[in-house]
Parts: C-alpha cells; structure tokens; sequence
C-alpha cells in the first residue's frame, strides 16, 4: 500500500513524547500516590491530582512516571531527532539549499501512490502514525534536504541515467495492477470462518477490523491499494490468487507466511509506459544517492560540526551511536 517512509515513523517519536514532557513533572514523591478505590471517574468531581495521568484499582500513575518511561524508551530516538532537525536545517540555509512547493507536492504525490487518493493518504497516516497532514508534508520536506545535503558534490551523467534506464526498461514499460483489499488470519479454520460469513453477505472491511492481524491494513478495512502483478514486496501466492479473480470476487484461504489470507480484488488496471523523459529526475536522484555519503555518516558529521551535546546522561546515545 503506497510507500509508508521510514522516517514518518521517526517523526512519530517526537510527536508522542514531547507533549508528554514539555507539560514538566511533578515530583517524585506524587508517584504512585494511593487513592480511593471510589475515585470517580474523569468528568466528575472527585479528589484527583492534576497530575495523575491514569488509575488501576485505586493506584494512580503520574505524569512523572509517564514521562520517566516516556523517556527511558524514546527519549535518546527523539532528541537526536530534534538535534538532526535542526543541524540540517542550519546546513541547509547556510549552503542555500531549500525545497520548492514542486518539489515537495511531487515527493508527497510519490508517497501517495497505491492509496485510492490524497483524502485516503492522510487519514492512513493519521491513523496508523498518529501524524496530521501538516506533520506528513514537514517530514517529506525535510528528508529531501537531507537527500540535497548528501548528494550535493554527486555529478551524474546523461549516459548513465540512459545506461540505467536501459538496464531496468522493464520497470518502466506499460503493466498490469490490482487493487487489492486482504485479512490475514493465523489459522486455515479461521480464515474459512471469514469466508463463510462473507458469502452471508457480512462487509468484507468490517471482518477485516475484527479478524485480520495484519496491524498495517486491518484499520482501513484490509485495504492493499494498487500493488503491480509482479510486484516484489507482495507474497506471490497473493498475487497469483488475484490473478484469477474478476473484479469483485474473493479468494482464499491463501497460505502466506503470516498465516492465511482472504483475498479480495477490488480492481484492475494497466498502467502506461514511462519514457526516459518522464523518469529522468527520478533516475538521477536514485543513481546520486547510491553514491551518495551514507545518511547515517552524514547525520554523525552534522551533529559534530554543530556541537551537538546531549546534558541529560539518561539520553546520552542520542549522539554517541
């Protein structure tokens, strides 16, 4: 289903545990404070600490404590994010380089592919990441910069962006796509219990939400997107029970490795071919960044040239790494 990038994951980090940290703590001797079992619930009016942030059986869990845990998990992730963040920005305006709104609407349209629409995009990321439309658009923007700061000193050539096109024409010629939704179920008797009950006429996306443990898809009603019919990333036992499908129909108990999939095809379609001209940019990027500096060697430089120090010793593999 589209492309989901890495990073967008990365930048969940600090969406999750700055809010919780930048609200402060209360002291350590509000931890685990006792109360009564009878403490109402939220919305009434009961003798609830500002600070408590949850309760089990009459034990409250404090903000605290939340952000002690917040911190010894993601806290090391999350500031060395913040610190990259701001490093490559300063690099990036110190060396002139920016993102144009071309560019970044073409790297979102890029992501986008395999979802139904823009509409369907953002709410999958919403969802599954927890991040708004405003957060997807600042990520992309940022990893571009990161993607000029690293191939900034890479000259590529006509010959190679032709050579290279020659040599994977086929990714770029006319093929077939399916639009495909699926639930993934752990046992053979399961998946044919989802079977029985969609020829009772029960909605395929609603099973998927109760059945599927396929946590990327289950959501959003088991739903695939338009993956090619030699796509790489897709089991091929799925792609071959699609294949015998018309629009519509269903398929399975499908082994996969996860366990068995019910497979439905929601659509086809054949895809145009790409002519150099059409790919060329694309191309360029790819060829500059496999002889690009590593990301990782060039966040580590980034980090040092900026004098980048972590003061707090719980946090401190946020540089050295």
């Amino acid at each position: 289903m589209g492309k989901i990038v890495l990073p967008l994951r990365r930048l969940l980090l600090v969406t999750i545990v700055m809010p919780v940290v930048l609200t402060g703590c209360s002291p350590a001797s509000d931890d685990n404070k006792e109360i009564s079992p009878a403490t109402p619930s939220a919305g009434s009016k009961g003798e609830v600490s500002a600070d408590t942030v949850g309760v089990v059986d009459g034990k409250s869990i404090s903000r605290a404590e939340l952000t002690q845990r917040l911190l010894s998990s993601y806290g090391s992730d999350t500031l060395r994010e913040i610190m990259l963040h701001e490093a490559v920005n300063r690099e990036a305006a110190k060396l002139g380089l920016t993102v144009s709104a071309q560019e970044l609407e073409q790297e979102l349209k890029s992501m986008m592919e395999g979802y139904e629409g823009e509409a369907q995009f953002y709410a999958v990321m919403q969802k599954q990441l927890g991040l708004d439309k405003e957060a997807v658009r600042e990520d992309a923007k940022y990893r571009l910069l990161v993607e000029k700061l690293a191939t900034r000193d890479v000259q590529i050539t006509e010959q190679q962006i032709a050579g290279y096109y020659k040599q994977h024409e086929g990714d770029y010629s006319s093929r077939r796509q399916f639009e495909l939704a699926w639930i993934v179920t752990s046992s053979k008797a399961e998946a044919n219990d989802v079977l029985s009950q969609l020829e009772q006429g029960t909605d395929f996306g609603t099973l998927a939400g109760e059945y599927s443990t396929d946590e990327m898809t289950a959501e959003t009603g088991g739903y695939l997107g338009w993956v090619d019919e030699n796509d790489s990333f897709q089991d091929p036992r799925v792609l071959q029970a699609a294949s015998q499908l018309n629009v519509g129909e269903i398929a399975g108990p499908v082994k996969i490795d996860a366990g068995y999939a019910v497979v439905q095809l929601k659509g086809t379609q054949t895809t145009d071919g790409q002519p150099l001209s059409a790919v060329r940019e694309e191309i360029r990027r790819q060829l500059a960044m496999q002889q690009a500096v590593p990301i990782r060697e060039l966040e580590r430089r980034l980090l040092s040239k900026y004098g980048a120090k972590v003061l707090d010793p719980r946090l401190s593999s946020a540089v050295d790494r």
